[in-house]
């Protein structure tokens, strides 16, 4: 398949975070002759290629933020968790106040369409405050680019129960679905190639999602996999997913903001939820991306490249 990249004017806050380096390493080799710019606070240090322009600034002013979005096509949104609502917020006011046509905001992540997970996630439902605001002020279009939660955080903390640093793990009797997943090189591979579809294309996932993970998988076959890459002895339990879930509740009563991300992951690998989208990828969408440079990752690719 043969697809022509479309160059865009992007804004990125974010640009020097976890998604903010593959998505620039990505960008900067498209053919695309994208011009980006990454919009930082006043005091950040970061250092970037020299074809990135920098503006810094106060990210939470909404005057500052529309002068640094003026002409842009796109304004990408990669902030901090504990900042999803304020630095999103006035972001999202400040491109429709500056016209910019699109907001990729902070998903990156989950279906925004699951209402299942939405319902027992506050993360979730605070990125849909963000993406109703922009349908709310009707200037720009949202577009989410869905791939599932990223391997570092489910594997390199142990959200996703297995633990492969420490080699042991606690398998949730009743959280059997399927879930997809992908790491966050492969998440910036795939922002990138979004953000270079020709204007045909994109037009079409204004306010909705593009579905496009690398993995697929249950929390046994997580595990049998980094038991594949680590070797040696491993402590394997089980526990009864509604004590699990019983657990964390209480700890989210106390204030607990780490029970919070670990009932996430319980409930994206209990089946029903919404975790497992593949029936939502659109396979000639997918071509485009790949043609676009989306590249490809195993789970045992992700497990070596989280363990790094």
């Amino acid at each position: 398949m043969s697809v022509t990249p479309q160059g865009r004017k992007i804004a990125i806050i974010g640009a020097s975070g976890t998604l903010g380096k593959p998505l620039l390493s990505s960008l900067l080799a498209s053919s695309a002759g994208h011009t980006i710019t990454a919009v930082q606070r006043a005091d950040a240090t970061s250092t970037f290629h020299p074809a990135v322009r920098v503006l810094r600034g106060d990210l939470f002013s909404e005057s500052f933020l529309a002068s640094a979005f003026a002409g842009q096509d796109v304004v990408v949104l990669m902030p901090p968790l504990p900042h999803i609502i304020s630095l999103q917020e006035p972001a999202v006011r400040a491109a429709a106040l500056a016209g910019v046509p699109y907001v990729f905001p902070a998903e990156f992540g989950p279906d925004p369409f699951a209402t299942g997970l939405i319902a027992e996630n506050a993360l979730l439902q605070k990125k849909k405050q963000i993406r109703d605001l922009v349908e709310e002020l009707g200037v720009g279009s949202w577009v989410s680019v869905v791939v599932g939660p990223w391997t570092e955080y489910g594997v390199g903390f142990g959200l996703w129960g297995v633990d492969a640093k420490a080699r042991k793990a606690t398998l949730w009797k009743g959280a059997e679905g399927k879930a997809n997943s992908a790491s966050a090189k492969h998440a910036g591979e795939a922002l990138a190639a979004a953000l270079s579809l020709p204007e045909a294309a994109l037009t079409k996932v204004k306010n909705g999602a593009i579905y496009t993970p690398s993995l697929r998988f249950t929390q046994r076959e997580l595990l049998a996999a980094a038991q594949k890459v680590t070797g040696g002895n491993w402590t394997v339990e089980e526990q009864d997913v509604k004590d699990v879930v019983k657990e964390y509740e209480e700890g989210l009563a106390r204030g607990d903001e780490d029970a919070g991300h670990a009932k996430f992951f319980v409930t994206h690998s209990t089946e029903g939820k919404g975790a497992d989208f593949e029936h939502k990828i659109d396979r000639e969408l997918q071509e485009k991306l790949k043609t676009l440079g989306l590249g490809e990752e195993t789970l045992e690719d992700a497990i070596r490249a989280t363990l790094a």
